[in-house]
Protein backbone atom coordinates (compact mmCIF):
# COMPACT_ATOMS: atom_id res chain seq x y z
CA UNK A 1 0.00 0.00 0.00
CA UNK A 2 1.44 4.09 -0.76
CA UNK A 3 1.09 6.06 1.95
CA UNK A 4 1.76 9.80 1.97
CA UNK A 5 2.98 11.23 5.25
CA UNK A 6 2.39 14.94 5.69
CA UNK A 7 4.87 15.92 8.61
CA UNK A 8 2.47 18.82 9.73
CA UNK A 9 4.30 22.82 9.07
CA UNK A 10 8.22 22.40 9.07
CA UNK A 11 8.25 24.90 6.05
CA UNK A 12 8.66 28.58 6.87
CA UNK A 13 6.16 30.59 7.00
CA UNK A 14 4.33 27.07 7.64
CA UNK A 15 5.52 26.64 11.49
CA UNK A 16 3.94 25.15 14.53
CA UNK A 17 2.67 26.06 17.95
CA UNK A 18 4.79 26.65 20.54
CA UNK A 19 4.43 25.07 24.01
CA UNK A 20 5.99 23.28 26.42
CA UNK A 21 7.61 21.50 23.15
CA UNK A 22 7.76 23.10 19.67
CA UNK A 23 5.20 21.49 17.16
CA UNK A 24 7.48 20.99 14.57
CA UNK A 25 9.79 18.89 16.45
CA UNK A 26 7.14 16.52 17.65
CA UNK A 27 5.31 16.13 13.96
CA UNK A 28 8.97 15.70 12.37
CA UNK A 29 9.95 13.33 14.92
CA UNK A 30 6.76 11.05 14.89
CA UNK A 31 6.34 11.48 11.04
CA UNK A 32 10.24 10.41 10.51
CA UNK A 33 9.70 7.62 12.48
CA UNK A 34 6.25 6.32 11.07
CA UNK A 35 7.59 6.64 7.59
CA UNK A 36 10.29 4.16 8.80
CA UNK A 37 7.97 1.64 10.07
CA UNK A 38 5.61 1.30 7.35
CA UNK A 39 8.46 1.03 5.31
CA UNK A 40 9.94 -1.96 7.23
CA UNK A 41 6.54 -3.84 7.18
CA UNK A 42 6.66 -3.52 3.52
CA UNK A 43 4.90 -0.42 2.28
CA UNK A 44 5.58 2.88 0.42
CA UNK A 45 5.82 5.97 2.26
CA UNK A 46 5.73 9.15 0.18
CA UNK A 47 7.13 12.25 2.31
CA UNK A 48 4.59 14.93 1.37
CA UNK A 49 6.30 17.47 3.49
CA UNK A 50 7.19 20.82 1.49
CA UNK A 51 11.10 22.17 2.05
CA UNK A 52 10.28 25.68 0.97
CA UNK A 53 7.25 27.83 0.35
CA UNK A 54 5.71 30.86 -0.17
CA UNK A 55 2.84 30.81 1.78
CA UNK A 56 0.92 28.92 4.03
CA UNK A 57 -1.31 28.01 1.64
CA UNK A 58 1.49 27.24 -0.82
CA UNK A 59 3.10 25.16 1.80
CA UNK A 60 -0.73 22.99 2.12
CA UNK A 61 -1.03 23.16 -1.72
CA UNK A 62 2.50 21.33 -2.43
CA UNK A 63 1.50 18.71 -0.04
CA UNK A 64 -1.97 17.93 -1.11
CA UNK A 65 -0.32 18.18 -4.96
CA UNK A 66 2.62 15.63 -4.52
CA UNK A 67 0.26 13.00 -2.33
CA UNK A 68 -2.25 13.52 -6.01
CA UNK A 69 0.83 13.25 -8.15
CA UNK A 70 1.82 9.69 -6.39
CA UNK A 71 -1.35 8.63 -6.28
CA UNK A 72 -1.08 7.29 -3.13
CA UNK A 73 -3.75 5.21 -1.49
CA UNK A 74 -4.11 7.27 1.63
CA UNK A 75 -3.18 10.34 2.83
CA UNK A 76 -2.20 10.97 7.19
CA UNK A 77 -1.34 14.87 8.09
CA UNK A 78 0.46 14.49 11.71
CA UNK A 79 -0.16 17.61 13.77
CA UNK A 80 -0.19 18.68 17.81
CA UNK A 81 -2.82 20.91 19.50
CA UNK A 82 -2.00 23.67 21.82
CA UNK A 83 -4.93 25.44 23.29
CA UNK A 84 -5.20 26.62 27.02
CA UNK A 85 -2.18 23.90 28.74
CA UNK A 86 -5.06 22.38 30.59
CA UNK A 87 -6.71 20.60 27.34
CA UNK A 88 -5.30 17.49 26.69
CA UNK A 89 -5.62 14.43 24.50
CA UNK A 90 -6.14 13.13 20.69
CA UNK A 91 -8.49 13.72 17.87
CA UNK A 92 -8.60 12.96 14.09
CA UNK A 93 -9.90 14.65 11.81
CA UNK A 94 -11.64 13.02 9.10
CA UNK A 95 -14.57 14.21 6.13
CA UNK A 96 -15.06 10.82 3.99
CA UNK A 97 -16.99 7.24 5.16
CA UNK A 98 -14.02 5.76 4.43
CA UNK A 99 -11.15 8.11 6.02
CA UNK A 100 -13.57 8.09 9.44
CA UNK A 101 -13.10 4.38 9.09
CA UNK A 102 -9.48 4.65 9.66
CA UNK A 103 -9.61 7.65 11.80
CA UNK A 104 -11.35 5.31 14.37
CA UNK A 105 -8.66 3.11 13.46
CA UNK A 106 -5.80 5.26 14.33
CA UNK A 107 -7.50 6.98 17.14
CA UNK A 108 -8.34 3.40 19.17
CA UNK A 109 -4.57 2.90 19.12
CA UNK A 110 -3.15 5.91 20.16
CA UNK A 111 -5.70 5.98 23.23
CA UNK A 112 -4.16 2.65 24.06
CA UNK A 113 -1.06 4.71 24.84
CA UNK A 114 -3.02 6.61 27.89
CA UNK A 115 -4.11 9.81 26.48
CA UNK A 116 -7.76 10.98 26.15
CA UNK A 117 -9.70 10.61 23.49
CA UNK A 118 -11.22 13.35 21.87
CA UNK A 119 -13.04 11.59 18.71
CA UNK A 120 -12.52 11.66 15.31
CA UNK A 121 -14.77 14.88 14.03
CA UNK A 122 -15.79 15.78 10.37
CA UNK A 123 -13.85 19.05 9.87
CA UNK A 124 -12.71 20.12 5.95
CA UNK A 125 -9.31 21.14 6.53
CA UNK A 126 -7.23 22.15 3.16
CA UNK A 127 -5.27 19.29 3.29
CA UNK A 128 -8.62 17.25 3.34
CA UNK A 129 -10.53 18.81 0.85
CA UNK A 130 -8.06 18.73 -1.46
CA UNK A 131 -6.59 15.06 -1.66
CA UNK A 132 -8.01 12.76 -4.47
CA UNK A 133 -7.56 10.06 -1.66
CA UNK A 134 -8.86 9.20 1.76
CA UNK A 135 -7.15 11.44 3.68
CA UNK A 136 -6.95 12.16 7.83
CA UNK A 137 -5.80 15.16 10.03
CA UNK A 138 -3.87 13.75 13.57
CA UNK A 139 -3.64 15.90 16.15
CA UNK A 140 -1.72 13.71 18.59
CA UNK A 141 -2.15 15.19 21.41
CA UNK A 142 -1.52 18.92 23.24
CA UNK A 143 2.03 20.28 22.96
CA UNK A 144 1.07 22.89 25.40
CA UNK A 145 -0.08 20.28 28.09
CA UNK A 146 1.86 18.88 31.04
CA UNK A 147 -0.26 16.02 31.07
CA UNK A 148 0.34 15.74 27.30
CA UNK A 149 3.76 15.86 26.90
CA UNK A 150 5.25 14.09 30.25
CA UNK A 151 3.24 11.09 28.24
CA UNK A 152 4.21 11.55 24.74
CA UNK A 153 6.59 9.62 22.88
CA UNK A 154 7.35 9.90 19.51
CA UNK A 155 8.59 5.95 18.87
CA UNK A 156 5.17 4.46 20.78
CA UNK A 157 3.08 7.76 18.52
CA UNK A 158 4.44 6.31 15.63
CA UNK A 159 4.31 2.57 16.27
CA UNK A 160 0.62 3.24 17.46
CA UNK A 161 -0.68 5.49 13.93
CA UNK A 162 0.85 2.74 12.06
CA UNK A 163 -0.74 -0.11 14.23
CA UNK A 164 -3.96 1.78 13.25
CA UNK A 165 -2.85 2.19 9.46
CA UNK A 166 -1.93 -1.16 8.86
CA UNK A 167 -4.71 -3.56 11.20
CA UNK A 168 -4.01 -6.78 11.48
CA UNK A 169 -3.28 -8.67 7.45
CA UNK A 170 -5.82 -11.99 7.34
CA UNK A 171 -5.00 -15.05 5.47
CA UNK A 172 -5.78 -14.98 1.95
CA UNK A 173 -9.36 -16.91 1.79
CA UNK A 174 -9.07 -20.36 -0.68
CA UNK A 175 -10.98 -19.75 -4.14
CA UNK A 176 -13.06 -22.95 -3.74
CA UNK A 177 -15.79 -20.39 -1.78
CA UNK A 178 -17.68 -17.66 -3.28
CA UNK A 179 -18.68 -14.25 -1.21
CA UNK A 180 -21.05 -11.47 -1.78
CA UNK A 181 -19.73 -7.83 -1.87
CA UNK A 182 -21.96 -5.30 -0.08
CA UNK A 183 -21.45 -1.57 -1.23
CA UNK A 184 -23.64 0.55 0.80
CA UNK A 185 -22.38 3.89 -0.59
CA UNK A 186 -21.54 4.92 -4.36
CA UNK A 187 -17.38 5.17 -3.88
CA UNK A 188 -14.43 4.50 -6.32
CA UNK A 189 -13.27 1.09 -7.55
CA UNK A 190 -9.25 1.19 -7.70
CA UNK A 191 -6.85 -1.25 -9.08
CA UNK A 192 -3.73 -2.20 -6.76
CA UNK A 193 -0.78 -0.74 -6.21
CA UNK A 194 1.18 -3.14 -7.79
CA UNK A 195 -1.04 -2.70 -10.99
CA UNK A 196 -1.78 0.79 -11.13
CA UNK A 197 0.94 1.61 -13.46
CA UNK A 198 -0.06 -1.09 -16.05
CA UNK A 199 -3.83 0.00 -16.27
CA UNK A 200 -5.43 2.82 -18.34
CA UNK A 201 -7.40 5.78 -16.48
CA UNK A 202 -10.54 3.23 -17.30
CA UNK A 203 -9.76 1.09 -14.46
CA UNK A 204 -10.48 3.93 -11.71
CA UNK A 205 -14.91 3.91 -12.14
CA UNK A 206 -17.60 4.68 -9.47
CA UNK A 207 -19.50 1.18 -8.10
CA UNK A 208 -22.92 1.87 -7.50
CA UNK A 209 -24.48 0.45 -4.02
CA UNK A 210 -25.92 -3.28 -4.28
CA UNK A 211 -24.53 -7.20 -3.69
CA UNK A 212 -22.10 -8.15 -6.03
CA UNK A 213 -20.58 -11.74 -6.23
CA UNK A 214 -16.63 -12.11 -5.87
CA UNK A 215 -14.31 -14.71 -5.63
CA UNK A 216 -10.93 -14.68 -3.93
CA UNK A 217 -11.10 -12.51 -0.77
CA UNK A 218 -9.05 -11.01 1.50
CA UNK A 219 -9.06 -8.25 4.18
CA UNK A 220 -5.73 -6.30 4.65
CA UNK A 221 -4.61 -3.13 5.29
CA UNK A 222 -8.50 -1.31 6.02
CA UNK A 223 -9.20 -2.48 2.36
CA UNK A 224 -10.94 -5.33 0.76
CA UNK A 225 -9.07 -7.13 -2.02
CA UNK A 226 -11.48 -9.20 -3.79
CA UNK A 227 -11.68 -11.53 -7.34
CA UNK A 228 -14.52 -10.59 -10.11
CA UNK A 229 -15.69 -13.55 -11.38
CA UNK A 230 -16.40 -11.61 -14.51
CA UNK A 231 -12.69 -10.26 -15.44
CA UNK A 232 -14.54 -8.20 -18.36
CA UNK A 233 -15.01 -5.18 -15.79
CA UNK A 234 -11.83 -3.16 -17.31
CA UNK A 235 -9.99 -6.59 -18.19
CA UNK A 236 -8.77 -7.02 -14.66
CA UNK A 237 -9.46 -9.38 -11.67
CA UNK A 238 -8.58 -8.01 -8.84
CA UNK A 239 -9.27 -4.69 -7.25
CA UNK A 240 -9.70 -3.23 -3.58
CA UNK A 241 -12.68 -1.13 -2.09
CA UNK A 242 -11.62 0.21 1.10
CA UNK A 243 -13.84 -1.09 4.27
CA UNK A 244 -15.64 1.98 5.58
CA UNK A 245 -17.76 2.00 2.59
CA UNK A 246 -18.19 -2.35 2.17
CA UNK A 247 -18.08 -5.65 3.80
CA UNK A 248 -17.85 -9.36 2.17
CA UNK A 249 -20.37 -12.34 3.52
CA UNK A 250 -19.58 -15.90 2.78
CA UNK A 251 -22.27 -17.01 -0.14
CA UNK A 252 -24.26 -20.12 1.45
Amino acid sequence: MKFGIDIGHNCSPDTGATGIKQEDALTKAVGAQLIQKLKAAGHIAIDCTPTNASSVTDSLRQRTNKANANNVNLYISIHFNKFNGIANGTEIFAISNASQGIAQSVLKEIIKLGFHSRGVKNTGFFVLKNTQMPAILIECCFCDSKTDMDRFDAEKMAEAIKDGLIGESKDEVKSDKSYILQVTTKTVLKPSTEQASELPKESIFDIEPGSYPVLDVRFEENHYWVKWPDKTKVNRNEHFIFAGYSKVIEKD
